[in-house]
């Protein structure tokens, strides 16, 4: 074992991966998608996508295949499964499952899993299920610790000036205390 870590292989099969999570980390960055109202408009113009990603969500949880040299669990299923599953052409799917990739919300590895099967490992990613309604035990599953501390402003808003209320007994005397009176600068 110890010869295989110290092989060039290795060591290039390590520098893939490390690769392919900087492109992965890369999209999710560089995302149009950051907030929920952006995924809602995202879902209302790619309706079957989002029925795609509904799918790998549900399929995700109830899946615990490992990928070496990455943390949390994945759904590995060949293309045709995943086709069966939606309903959609083979063709379809890989669209759908390149549009979801470019957009920061999911991560798709393919390889063997349990011998020489070849299958696609899909999950989703960090920002892909911030912007879904995850559950608790999700980010475990992700592999990734969730991050519960409330966000800060960067600037804070200053208070508005509440108006202060005019003495309804006293009648103003001038134009211009009545004007203070209207405008809310009476003191």
């Amino acid at each position: 074992m110890q010869a295989y870590l110290n092989s060039v292989s290795a060591k290039a099969d390590m520098a893939k991966h490390v690769a392919k999570d900087q492109v992965a980390q890369h999209a999710q960055d560089n995302s149009p998608i950051q907030t929920r109202r952006d995924i809602k408009g995202f879902w209302a113009q790619h309706p079957k996508t989002c029925d795609l990603y509904g799918k790998i969500i549900i399929t995700w949880r109830k899946s615990n295949a490992r990928r070496p040299a990455h943390a949390g669990c994945w759904a590995a299923y060949p293309y045709p499964w995943w086709s069966d599953l939606t309903k959609l052409p083979d063709r379809t799917l890989k669209r759908h499952l390149n549009l979801l990739e470019e957009m920061g919300l999911i991560e798709r590895e393919r390889g063997k899993y349990g011998g020489n099967r070849v299958l696609s490992f899909i999950r989703p990613t960090v920002l892909g299920l911030s912007l879904s309604s995850p559950r608790p035990d999700d980010w475990d599953h992700l592999g990734q610790v969730q991050d519960t501390s409330e966000p800060t402003p960067s600037t804070p808003v200053p208070a508005k000036p509440q108006p202060t209320e005019a003495k309804i007994d006293e009648k103003p005397a001038t134009l211009a205390e009545l004007q203070a009176i209207l405008t809310g600068d009476a003191a």
